[in-house]
């Protein structure tokens, strides 16, 4: 194995949704880090959640006059982390070193979404860009945290073979749980592959029909499920983004959107979601270890159910997992 080249902490993950970043500043946790977030008018900013001087968490302070102020010693830092007011030493010189830790925030698809290091990829995309079509709304409609690691998330997000398993008689039919061959391909950001004519039933059965996945993984932890109906002339297209942010090695804060082109008529769309998720979220928080492990020889792959998820692991296996560059 190749000693890794890329860090998970110069990718972009999303760390809450827009409207849960206020003028209040809150904590949050990014690969082990704990940040804190804040609006001003300035916009958000997302900051090592430590305060320079005493080491005191920023996200007990307050937010006044577009600055966040330390609730220890008053200590007051712009939006871009710049210490501008040192209270018990008012009209000294103020140390260049008194600076907040900054790290790079940006706003979208309704996510605050932020990078630990200068970035090497751009925030994921959203295939055909529908988040740029006028008839396509978009709607952050789940965020869940699973106690496993962004990983096994998002490889169970790609697998179509538990299915049956998993969620008889919904999304899989048990009496025939085989997986035809698809192709898969590869792209400089990731992944993507289709898979034609599966099986689906709505919670209280009473819809039913087949359907087409598109799935498009944009490296690391990002699912693009796009959707249509077989046989539907009308057109209607549903993407559901799916965005593993991973808070800890073994936590992960899950992010699901939904892009349409249609009004829902399925006023149990959600919940039915929260269902199948729920089935998910029993087996995969079983499997141990919680991360995905280093090498390919450590777990069994079969070629044809687990293609995408050998091509990931390989892209993994030149990923530090862990953490930030030595300061």
């Amino acid at each position: 194995m190749t000693a890794a080249t890329k860090r998970l902490s110069q990718f972009w993950h999303p760390i809450a949704r827009v409207e849960d970043v206020t003028e209040q500043p809150q904590q949050f946790v990014l690969l082990d880090e704990k940040l804190v977030a804040f609006r001003t008018d300035a916009g958000i900013s997302v900051f090592k959640d430590l305060c320079i001087h005493r080491g005191t968490a920023l996200s007990l302070g307050t937010v006044k006059n577009g600055c966040i102020v330390c609730p220890y010693h008053g200590w007051e830092f712009d939006s871009t982390g710049a210490c501008v007011k040192i209270p018990a030493q008012p009209g000294k010189p103020i140390p260049a070193a008194a600076r907040a830790i900054s790290y790079h925030v940006a706003e979208r698809y309704g996510l605050v979404w932020v990078a630990l290091e200068d970035p090497i990829q751009e925030i994921p995309h959203v295939p055909e860009n529908l988040d740029q079509d006028a008839t396509f709304t978009t709607d952050v409609f789940s965020v869940l945290e699973w106690n496993t690691s962004a990983g096994r998330s998002t490889e169970n997000s790609m697998d179509v073979s538990h299915f049956p398993f998993v969620h008889p008689e919904l999304l899989g039919d048990p009496d025939a749980p085989e997986q035809d061959p698809y192709d898969l391909h590869a792209e400089d950001w990731g992944q993507w592959f289709r898979v034609p004519n599966q099986f689906w039933r709505s919670v209280d059965g009473t819809q039913n029909s087949r359907i087409t996945y598109v799935y498009t993984h944009v490296y690391p932890f990002t699912m693009h499920l796009y959707v249509t109906v077989d046989g539907d002339t009308s057109g209607n297209v549903m993407s559901v983004m799916v965005i593993a942010s991973p808070t800890e090695a073994k936590k992960t804060k899950v992010f699901r959107i939904a892009f349409r082109n249609y009004v829902e008529t399925n006023a149990n769309f959600v919940s039915d979601y929260l269902f199948i998720l729920e089935q998910d979220r029993v087996v995969v928080e079983s499997i141990r270890p919680e991360e995905i492990p280093a090498s390919l020889k450590q777990e069994l792959h079969i070629k044809v159910p687990d293609l995408s998820s050998i091509a990931f692991r390989r892209w993994l296996e030149d990923v530090d997992m862990q953490g930030l560059a030595e300061v």
